[in-house]
């Protein structure tokens, strides 16, 4: 079921707090910016940013919603952008997985999810 991401300011800070995530406080403001009005199943951070020991990176954002994948990952990566000039990819699948490859993707990376 798709929804609105309620409370993600406060997630994430929790997230990045006790070490799940790589972020900071411009990072954070700027997803929660960035996701407002987003419905969605759910939305994960995956890759180099949920890994403490590792430095850098860019952040990679999944987005599981049946609106258009074009449309509402150049939106978000659009309004990300507006608050923070940090490289955001914007992988935007439907909740089901979508078709073999999509499942296998999901399958093989690391994720924290946000809502």
């Amino acid at each position: 079921m798709e929804r609105p991401i309620p409370h993600l300011r406060q997630r994430l800070s929790d997230l990045q707090r006790c070490g799940r995530v790589r972020l900071d406080r411009e990072e954070i403001d700027a997803l929660a910016y960035a996701l407002d009005g987003v419905s969605a199943a759910g939305v994960a951070l995956f890759g180099s940013r949920t890994q403490a020991e590792r430095r850098g990176g860019d952040i990679d954002l999944l987005v599981l919603t049946e609106a258009p994948a074009f449309e509402t990952s150049r939106r978000v990566a659009t309004r990300f952008f507006e608050r923070c000039e940090e490289k955001i990819d914007v992988v935007v699948l439907p909740p089901d997985g979508g078709v073999p490859e999509q499942r296998a993707f999901l399958a093989s990376i690391n994720r924290v999810d946000l809502a």
